[in-house]
C-alpha cells in the first residue's frame, strides 16, 4: 500500500470522526443527506475555484470538474446556491457581541472604576454619550430601536425604572437555543478553530503559528467530579476572556476606507469526549496501520 494512499484513509478516517457531532446535529434538526451533499458539492467547487486556481488560467467547469470529481453539469446549481446560503447563515449575533464589548471597554461608555454607563436612547444638548452613538459606532448597519429590542430580548440589556435610562447586564452574547445566531455562532467556532489548526499544520515556522494549546488531567476525572470541574473552568476562563477585553482597546480602531481590517480573536471552549467515538476512532486507524504493515487486523477491531 502506498504512502499517499494510507494518508488519505487516515484522512478520511479522521473526518468521518470529525464529521459525527456535526451529523447528529444536522439530523436533530431534520437535514437529510441529500441536502448536506448539495452543500458539500459547493464548498468543493468553492474551494477549488478559489484556492487551488493554477495562476493566470482561468477556472472553467472543466477544470472544476476535474479537480473536485463533481459533474460538470452540477455547476450551475451548486455554485448558485452559494449567495443563498451566505445570505441565510448571518444573522445579528456579530453585531450585538460588538455592541456589547465596546459598552464595556469603550471608555466613552464607562464611567468610574470602569463600570459600563447606563445611557439614554439618543444624545441630548450638551448631554454624554448615547445608546444611538453606541450602536452607530459598532453596530453601523441595525438600527439603534431594533438592537434595543434584541439586547432586551435575550436579556443584555433592561431599562433602568429609577433612571429610564438604558442600562446593560450582560458582556457578551450567548443565543437561546437554536435561535438563527447560535447557528451563526457554532459555524463560525467551527470554522475559526479548523483554519486555525489548518494553518499551524501547513506552516513550518513555529513561530508563524497560532497560538493553540490544550491542558487536560492526565488521567481523567471521575464522573462525579465534572460539575465543579466544569464549574471551575468556567470561572477561570471567564477571567482571561474578561482581561484580553481590556486589552483590546490599546490597539487602534481602523479607519473605514483607510486601513486594511483584519478579523481576529480569542476563542477558549471547555471539551468532553464522548469515549464510545473516541474508541471506534483508534479502532480505526489501528487497523490502517495493520493494513500498511500487511498483517491481519487484530482481532475485535
Amino acid at each position: 500500500m502506498s504512502a499517499g494512499y494510507t494518508v488519505n484513509l487516515r484522512l478520511l478516517a479522521a473526518f468521518r470522526f470529525l464529521l459525527v457531532p456535526l451529523v447528529r446535529i444536522l439530523l436533530r434538526n431534520g437535514i437529510s443527506f441529500n441536502e448536506i451533499s448539495e452543500v458539500m458539492k459547493g464548498a468543493y467547487a468553492r474551494v477549488a475555484a478559489t484556492d487551488f486556481a493554477v495562476p493566470g488560467r482561468p477556472m472553467s467547469y472543466s477544470r472544476l470538474s476535474i479537480t473536485t470529481g463533481i459533474a460538470r453539469k452540477d455547476f450551475d446549481r451548486v455554485l448558485g446556491e452559494e449567495d443563498r446560503l451566505r445570505r441565510a447563515l448571518e444573522s445579528n449575533a456579530g453585531q450585538i457581541a460588538n455592541v456589547l464589548q465596546g459598552w464595556h471597554n469603550d471608555p466613552e461608555y464607562m464611567g468610574p472604576y470602569g463600570f459600563p454607563r447606563d445611557l439614554a436612547f439618543a444624545r441630548e444638548v450638551g448631554g454624554g454619550p448615547s445608546f444611538e452613538d453606541l450602536v452607530a459606532r459598532y453596530a453601523s448597519d441595525v438600527h439603534a430601536q431594533l438592537m434595543l429590542e434584541e439586547l432586551m430580548r435575550v436579556g443584555a440589556a433592561t431599562i433602568a425604572e429609577e433612571s429610564g435610562m438604558i442600562r446593560v447586564l450582560k458582556r457578551t452574547f450567548i443565543p437561546e437555543q437554536m435561535a438563527p445566531e447560535l447557528i451563526e455562532v457554532f459555524a463560525r467556532g467551527v470554522r475559526r478553530f479548523v483554519e486555525t489548526i489548518d494553518h499551524n499544520l501547513g506552516e513550518e515556522d513555529a513561530s508563524k503559528r497560532r497560538f493553540e494549546r490544550w491542558v487536560f488531567p492526565d488521567y481523567g476525572i471521575r464522573e462525579e467530579d465534572w460539575v465543579p470541574f466544569n464549574d471551575m473552568v468556567r470561572d477561570r476562563l471567564q477571567e482571561v476572556i474578561e482581561d484580553l477585553e481590556t486589552q483590546f482597546v490599546l490597539f487602534r480602531r481602523p479607519r473605514a476606507g483607510v486601513d486594511r481590517t483584519l478579523s481576529v480573536g480569542v476563542g477558549l471552549y471547555l471539551y468532553k469526549d464522548d469515549l464510545s467515538d473516541d474508541k471506534k476512532f483508534q479502532e480505526m486507524l489501528a487497523s490502517l496501520l495493520d493494513d500498511e504493515q500487511g498483517t491481519e487486523p487484530k482481532q475485535g477491531m
